[in-house]
């Protein structure tokens, strides 16, 4: 008996020493990885890395442009139809829909339920408003707490909303980035300068992450677990891909190219979206202009430039003015009920 509880003890030691094991990182790793967190903590190498890609972005964008003139440009913006004019801001509208359903099922989840009409506003302001401030997720808790302020929510109840909103659209582009890839291997390919099956990869390995949504949720508690059942889950995820798909169209229809370029245009437009976004610089300047030109899916340089001013236009100014308009108005109305 004694024989058998010292081989249990052990068996037990040695298996609680394995997975203590596994659960430490060697020396080498665990020193890289302490590295490149107080790099990515630290405000001054943030700023280094942002001003070194958009130096980079500024030479991409001078080099694709140096054969066209200003004047190409703004005959490009003149010479844009109104259907596609039409076409872009319907896919915008289509895009902050998106993103207000995705919010207004998070906001069911958390016990803070709103109507559709008033979450789509506050969504929609509140996304518009981050956009232009750059700094992601920060900028994005701060907008939503200006225009939720109608709804009494804490600043932990914006917190989890920011951060499962976030997490799906977040999740949802690289999902969008690895269907892309397989939707033109070959395109993405020559881009790239990869064999198809090294794109075919890449994208399969993406679509592994996306699942990780499903995970995400498990590590909040939400108040009304059937907003966020299966379906309501699938919903949500489907928003955010619906809020990337309908993002690239907007621009993408802007300038009119054979539709065979979307998906070498989309895995550009998502890829820059995702980096700017994580290095926190406003409305994704610079990096979004040299993604898309340099893929050469939009046609010529200057078609390109036009389709981007337009954009920038239709997506990003005029939501950035009716947001400014709609927090003015709402200071200036609590003002004259005082």
């Amino acid at each position: 008996m004694g024989a058998r509880k010292a081989g249990r003890a052990r068996a037990a030691a040695l298996s609680t020493k394995a997975r203590s094991g596994r659960l430490r990182l060697p020396a080498w790793a665990a020193a890289a990885a302490e590295t490149a967190n107080r790099l990515a903590s630290s405000k001054l190498a943030r700023t280094i890395v942002t001003v070194a890609i958009l130096a980079i972005a500024a030479l991409l964008i001078r080099g694709e442009l140096k054969t066209s003139r200003f004047a190409d440009v703004t005959h490009a913006i003149a010479a844009t139809p109104p259907w596609a004019i039409a076409a872009s801001i319907g896919f915008t509208a289509a895009t902050y829909l998106c993103e207000a359903v995705l919010e207004w099922r998070v906001l069911k989840f958390i016990g803070k339920p709103l109507k559709l009409g008033r979450t789509l506003l506050a969504a929609s302001a509140s996304s518009a408003l981050s956009i232009a401030m750059g700094f992601g997720i920060a900028s994005g808790a701060a907008a939503r707490l200006r225009f939720y302020a109608f709804a009494q929510l804490s600043a932990a109840d914006v917190a989890k909303i920011t951060a499962l909103v976030s997490g799906a659209i977040f999740l949802a582009g690289l999902g969008a980035l690895g269907l892309s890839g397989f939707g033109g291997l070959a395109t993405i390919g020559a881009i790239l300068h990869w064999p198809k099956w090294g794109v075919a990869i890449l994208s399969a390995v993406l679509l592994a992450i996306v699942p990780g949504w499903f995970l995400l949720l498990r590590r909040f508690r939400g108040k009304d677990p059937d907003a966020m059942n299966g379906r309501g889950r699938a919903i949500t995820l489907g928003c955010g891909l619906g809020n990337w798909v309908f993002q690239g169209a907007a621009m993408f229809v802007l300038a009119a190219p054979p539709l065979g370029n979307f998906p070498g245009f989309f895995a550009a437009f998502t890829l820059s979206s995702l980096f700017g976004s994580a290095l926190g610089i406003p409305a994704d300047l610079g990096v979004l202009e040299a993604a898309v030109m340099g893929s050469h899916a939009l046609g010529s340089a200057h078609h390109a430039a036009a389709a981007l001013v337009l954009f920038r236009v239709i997506f990003q100014l005029i939501p950035l003015i009716l947001a400014i308009t709609a927090m003015s108005g709402r200071q200036i109305a609590k003002l004259a009920h005082r």
